[in-house]
């Protein structure tokens, strides 16, 4: 038996009975990441246009005024729910690492980031019969798929007059998926099957965006195109799929001395790889909207980078459906907090510590479920 290269490519399994990682996350190419803050997280994603440590906003790295590194991790705890059955299962990712900081005196800030592009970690389980020379067989088919999509970002931001802030960046989207198929049989008579292979990806991008502030209100704007992506199978060029393009506005209202609030929008046109997916006998793809609500409360105006409360919500379409035809959506409620350390002969911030926590819901149709709580944590460093 010989695997079609697009079956690996879109993990055409119709049936789960058993899964790791998402069970959204096993068609065309994984589950999208969010290339966002830890901070950003806490408060449900509304932060992310305005956040220099999230990568979506080239325009917000003129926010960062030192030199700053972080590093972020996420703990994954999920229950889903398919036709066949239920199953509970964890994964630990690392989402995020950025470093970023001014250009010496100049009116410039340069950064350069690692974030999850998509997610494709996954393993399939589906029981069919078959008919072999007459006799009736049950067979089980293991799929696996280990890796996905990273974005690395090289951006740029000019602090402008009149409070207008600028940016661009160039993003390399590369990646790989090791996959694996086992095939068993009934009647042990009949041998095993084993296959695997390594399918790789490749892109260019680039991104702009905007900051204005105007009084205690500021706006952003982030538009983004990724080309296409060419797919290869051990090292033999297979396909050739869309990349989205991306669109996002956002607007952040300083309340008070103590509370923050924003909200944000992002529109992505992920069915670009509809015909390609399709045509190697996915479900297709569909554009996405992603929004977002939510808000900082400062608890200590004396030390307001002690224990700050984050809250919000998101809502998004997720672009690859389990079953044609149908809409995937993702809804989760968010809040976090975190803490930074001070020199204390300086009283210079030197490092620093942040924790979201979401509980997300993702459905699809009657009979798709899932369920999952996400911790993540941020380390800060600034030398």
């Amino acid at each position: 038996m010989r695997l079609r290269s697009a079956v690996l490519i879109v993990a055409l399994v119709p049936a789960p009975l058993a899964a790791q990682s998402s069970l959204f996350g096993t068609r065309g190419l994984g589950i999208p990441g969010r290339a966002e803050s830890v901070r950003a997280l806490g408060t449900g994603g509304s932060f992310g246009l305005f956040d220099g440590g999230s990568s979506q906003n080239p325009a917000a790295l003129s926010d960062i005024s030192v030199l700053t590194a972080t590093f972020t991790g996420m703990q994954s705890f999920r229950s889903s729910t398919a036709p066949s059955g239920s199953v509970s299962g964890r994964d630990t990712r690392f989402p995020q690492i950025t470093a970023a900081g001014p250009v010496g005196r100049r009116p410039f800030s340069v950064g350069a980031s690692y974030s999850n592009y998509t997610d494709r970690d996954f393993r399939v389980t589906t029981m069919s019969e078959l008919e072999i020379r007459g006799v009736p067989l049950t067979s089980s088919d293991t799929l696996t798929s280990r890796g996905g999509l990273n974005d690395l970002r090289l951006g740029v931001a000019w602090r402008g007059p009149a409070a207008w802030n600028v940016g661009a960046a160039f993003h390399l989207i590369t990646g790989s998926a090791r996959t694996e198929l086992r095939r068993g049989f009934s009647d042990t008579t009949y041998s095993p099957v084993f296959q695997t292979a390594e399918i790789s990806y490749a892109g260019i991008g680039v991104s702009v965006g905007l900051l204005h502030t105007m009084g205690p209100v500021t706006v952003a704007a982030m538009a983004r195109t990724d080309g296409h992506a060419n797919v290869d199978r051990d090292s033999t060029r297979v396909s050739r799929l869309g990349l989205p393009a991306s669109f996002g506005a956002g607007i952040r209202y300083d309340a008070g001395r103590r509370l923050d609030l924003a909200a944000q929008g992002i529109y992505r046109s992920w069915s670009e790889a509809d015909a390609a997916l399709i045509a190697g006998g996915g479900t297709g793809a569909q554009n996405t909207v992603d929004l977002a609500v939510g808000g900082e409360y400062t608890t200590d105006l004396r030390r307001p980078y002690r224990r700050p409360i984050r809250f919000g919500a998101h809502y998004t379409r997720l672009p690859f459906p389990v079953l044609a035809g149908e809409r995937p959506t993702e809804f989760g409620l968010a809040a976090g907090s975190g803490t930074r350390f001070l020199d204390p002969r300086s009283r210079r911030e030197v490092a620093g510590l942040d924790l979201a926590l979401e509980h997300v819901w993702r459905r699809e149709g009657s009979g798709y479920r899932e369920s999952a709580w996400l911790v993540t944590f941020g380390v800060t460093i600034k030398p």
